[in-house]
């Protein structure tokens, strides 16, 4: 659920202050746990797409199954918490103007991640995407725990209100449609960020959904609440991938605000399209006002540029990836002059503003074939 705070006079988001001040205040005392779920622990290793080798190449690359010149769209969502709701309106409006692919490949990274599975099984889920962004409301998500609850549980907030959301909607019948969809060959995956190893791990939700393990639905709904923890503000999850300690996972946005790798597109493709919403600014500048002086100020317009430069560079390093394959670029994003909302607070009337900005560009066809703002040496020939 990481937001990116970008564009206009604006100060750095109160729960990035918050956060800030609450570390600086405390020395953490939750510990680890020793236990985790016992899953399945073949089902949990299947589910994972390894990382890249020392010469580069991602190893065990899932094969992408597609006809021998067929179209090929991939579609990655970005993270941005309430914002998502531009996401979720970009989608919609899309259905609308009937013109939205067929994706042979979702990815999602944090809110990206909750919504990538409706975007995957496609328009006869653009109802949930509605109800999501629209409808909830912030204790619909979570609840407050506060600075105790950091030192105890590691985390400000409880997100016991999202978990059950989650459950809710990961039923047994959409792990069959998704196991469906993912042997005829389409790919959904979600990213989230191994704080043990500083890497994000790729997480392929079809193997997960199409496996025969009991343990299914739950895996496929601790990868997607782990996608959306955001370090501090909610607990990581822990999951057992080996008879060691259980890893810890939290929000992929901390790695890279949208998941794409090498093999979501072939090379030797003749209609190759890649797809990027990002919930969000893409912006030059994140504040002009000036900031506060106190430490709590300081570090938490700090982490607010940290993540505003992985969104840049996260975008600019898919656009290169993808010219680079001879596929064509698409970036849909939240323009400069729309104010961003605190993507950690789920107002319906905020969250509905940005679904129809996104409504508006999905079904117009809107889409930029470059990132904003290139240096002309970034921009591809």
């Amino acid at each position: 659920m990481s937001g990116v705070p970008s564009g206009g006079p604006k100060r750095t988001l109160p729960w990035m202050a918050l956060l800030a001040a609450a570390s600086l205040a405390v020395s953490g005392c939750a510990t680890r746990p020793d236990q985790a779920a016992a899953l399945d622990l073949p089902l949990v290793r299947a589910a994972i797409i390894s990382s890249v080798g020392e010469d580069g190449r991602p190893l065990d690359d899932p094969p992408v199954v597609r006809q021998v010149g067929a179209r090929n769209d991939v579609l990655l969502l970005s993270g941005g918490g309430s914002d998502g709701a531009f996401g979720a309106g970009v989608l919609v409006g899309w259905t609308a103007a009937g013109t939205r692919p067929n994706f042979d490949v979702v990815t999602g990274v944090s809110t990206g991640a909750l919504m990538a599975t409706l975007a995957f099984l496609g328009p006869s889920r653009d109802a949930d995407l509605v109800r999501a962004y629209t409808q909830i409301t912030t204790k619909d998500v979570y609840r407050k725990r506060g600075v105790f609850g950091l030192i105890g549980k590691g985390a400000l907030f409880d997100r016991a209100p999202l978990e059950a959301m989650i459950a809710g909607l990961v039923t047994e019948a959409m792990l069959d449609e998704v196991a469906r969809e993912h042997k005829k060959g389409r790919r959904l995956f979600v990213g989230t960020t191994d704080l043990d190893t500083g890497v994000m791990t790729t997480w392929d939700m079809g193997r997960i959904a199409s496996s025969a393990s009991p343990d299914r639905a739950i895996l496929y709904r601790q990868v997607l609440a782990a996608s959306s923890a955001l370090p501090g503000l909610f607990a990581p999850v822990y999951i057992r991938q080996s008879e060691a300690l259980p890893t810890m996972h939290v929000d992929g946005g901390v790695k890279a605000a949208i998941l794409f790798r090498s093999y979501m597109v072939d090379p030797t493709g003749q209609n190759e399209n890649v797809w990027a919403i990002v919930n969000g600014h893409v912006s030059f500048k994140g504040n002009e006002a000036p900031g506060g002086a106190n430490a709590g100020s300081i570090v938490g317009r700090s982490v607010s540029e940290l993540l505003r430069t992985i969104t840049q560079r996260s975008v600019q390093r898919t656009y290169t990836m993808t010219r680079n394959a001879g596929a064509k670029f698409n970036l849909a994003y939240l323009p400069d002059d729309v104010e961003e909302t605190d993507p950690l607070l789920f107002v319906p009337l905020d969250m509905k503003r940005l679904f129809d900005k996104g409504v508006s560009l999905g079904s117009s066809g809107g889409w930029s074939p470059v990132p904003p703002r290139l240096e002309p040496l970034e921009r591809m020939r």
